[in-house]
């Protein structure tokens, strides 16, 4: 016995067995660890994922809300290892908006300044909104069932359950490249009451409400919105008005900046024209010695520069040439019963000259319960009569014509195919080429085609530029009559933007009349945008929790 007491020998043995639990135990915690790491993982993604979904529809739109929602319901992910074996060991997560959802989602207007003051339940009472314009931000929590450990409870010798979540917390951010110079003011800022309704703008647009309108820009004198702003916004930092014209023209401004403000040029700039009119085969001031090959950028007009001006052909003789270009001095004229000026009315001309423009609509008025800056056309506006002045006979029918809001029921909007299904009509058909068969004045036709014939100092056309549409350009949309009436350079807030064609080049219709902008709205950024702005205005969501 005494022997027995003094022998070493299976002392380790012992001490192993004394401290194996010890050793079991410490495993068990660290695969509970490793599994508990592995599901708030998979949550967080989760988490992430449906944040990211849901904030990309956050652009301020009536339906924001509910379109978010079935973003998110469209994502499906999985969590693993919350169950130590089983069929629950990987779960299936899907949003749905009920209660005890595994997701918790809550729509926020704000979320603290510092990245280190946490979002207590207080703080989501307090700023979240079931309005779809306040929406600014998306709380997520993700949460499945708890972690079921491997590790026994020393009191009770029981399994724990431990809860395991992540939250996340995103918003949408957007950014414009190519900023255009130009903004609008939004017709729909306000109802007949004078309540702001502006955030309707994208359902009134879906409704067809901006179909086939004329909208003219650049007032004359004191008609706008702000003292000294006509409706042009700085370029890359600039307000020259060398710099906006250089855009119009064809330079390229190649910053990218956040679509939430946009910067207004004071200033009438009257030459902003000279570059707006090469898209119409017109080259005054800088451009009338231009030369594309040795120029910093290229200028060009569009393919279809029908415009309704009638040829210079009474100066250069009885053939249409090259040398039959307008817009140069005294060159051209505005061919008659286009314009439908709020005062004067119809027919500025009184000649019947065969040279019919794109039309402005039945009715033109100012837009925005008296907020001054430009009018807009409401209903149909005469497209048999342009059709029949440009092509007589050879007129199509209206109804062979696609029309991108057929079915529109809109009280304000055209019902008839707009001026720009027109435009691209007579291109996508070869008419624009075509002059009116009937009409000739000294034995040479004196109408007018789509087609471009000039070129700087009337020599050398430039050929149209096809990789672009240049009658195509885009416009920030701003509500105006919210922004206040503050002259000089402003920062003002951007509703929206639109991409808009130009119906006319910078003309003036008579010597005491300024030149305007008239444009039609083709579509328009957010969600009852037809989509066509998708590559101008990058749109993405980032987590900012």
């Amino acid at each position: 016995m005494r022997l027995f007491r003094r022998d070493e020998n299976g002392f380790v043995l012992v001490m192993a067995l004394l401290v194996m639990p010890i050793f079991i135990g410490f495993a068990f915690v660290i695969i509970d660890i490793g599994r508990g790491n592995n599901a708030h993982s998979d949550l967080a993604t989760a988490a992430d994922a449906v944040a990211l979904a849901a904030a990309v529809e956050l652009d301020g739109g009536v339906d924001a809300i509910p379109r978010a929602k079935a973003a998110m319901a469209n994502l499906q992910t999985n969590v693993s290892m919350l169950a130590r074996g089983g069929p629950d060991m990987e779960i299936s997560l899907v949003y749905e908006d009920v209660d005890d959802n595994e997701f918790t989602v809550i729509f926020l207007e704000d979320i603290p300044e510092e990245d280190t003051t946490p979002i207590t339940a207080e703080f989501l009472i307090a700023n979240g909104t079931t309005i779809s314009t306040d929406a600014k931000y998306v709380y997520v929590r993700a949460q499945s069932r708890n972690l079921d450990t491997a590790f026994f409870n020393p009191a009770n010798l029981l399994p724990a359950s431990v809860p395991v979540a992540a939250v996340a917390v995103a918003k949408s951010v957007s950014a414009i490249c190519d900023i255009p110079p130009l903004y609008i003011c939004n017709p729909f800022e306000f109802d007949s009451s004078g309540t702001y309704v502006g955030d309707e703008l994208q359902t009134r647009f879906a409704a067809g409400d901006l179909h086939g309108r004329m909208v003219r820009l650049h007032p004359k004198g004191s008609g706008t919105h702000a003292p000294g702003n006509f409706g042009f916004l700085s370029v890359n930092g600039s307000s020259s008005a060398s710099a906006i014209r250089s855009f119009f023209a064809g330079n390229r401004n190649p910053t990218c900046v956040a679509t939430d403000t946009v910067t207004t040029k004071p200033g009438a700039a009257t030459s902003i024209s000279q570059g707006i009119n090469t898209r119409f085969d017109i080259y005054e001031g800088p451009f009338s010695n231009w030369r594309n090959a040795s120029s910093p950028y290229i200028i060009g007009p569009a393919v279809n520069v029908r415009k309704g001006i009638r040829p210079d052909v009474a100066v250069h003789g009885p053939n249409v040439d090259i040398n039959d270009c307008v817009g140069q001095g005294s060159s051209g004229t505005p061919g008659d019963d286009h314009l439908n000026d709020v005062t004067v009315g119809w027919d500025a001309n009184a000649t019947n000259d065969y040279v019919y423009g794109l039309a402005d609509n039945d009715a033109m008025s100012a837009p925005n319960l008296g907020i001054p800056g430009a009018s807009i056309g409401t209903g149909d506006w005469p497209i048999e009569d342009y059709l029949s002045q440009n092509y007589g006979f050879a007129a199509p029918l209206v109804s062979a014509i696609p029309n991108s809001f057929a079915g529109s029921s809109s009280t304000v909007g055209a019902l008839v195919p707009s001026r720009y299904d027109v435009y691209r009509y007579e291109i996508s058909s070869g008419l624009y080429t075509m002059r009116h068969p009937g009409e000739m004045v000294g034995g040479s036709p004196s109408g007018e085609s789509g087609e471009t014939m000039c070129g700087p100092n009337k020599t050398h056309p430039i050929e149209p530029i096809t990789a672009t549409d240049r009658r195509v350009t885009v416009a920030a949309i701003i509500d105006c009559g919210t922004v206040g009436d503050g002259g000089g350079v402003n920062e003002y807030p951007v509703n929206a933007f639109a991409s808009i064609f130009l119906a006319r080049p910078m003309e003036r219709t008579a010597p005491s009349v300024d030149s305007t902008i008239d444009v039609e709205i083709i579509d328009i950024t957010g969600f009852g945008g037809n989509g066509t702005l998708d590559n101008f205005i990058r749109a993405e969501a980032i987590l900012v929790r």
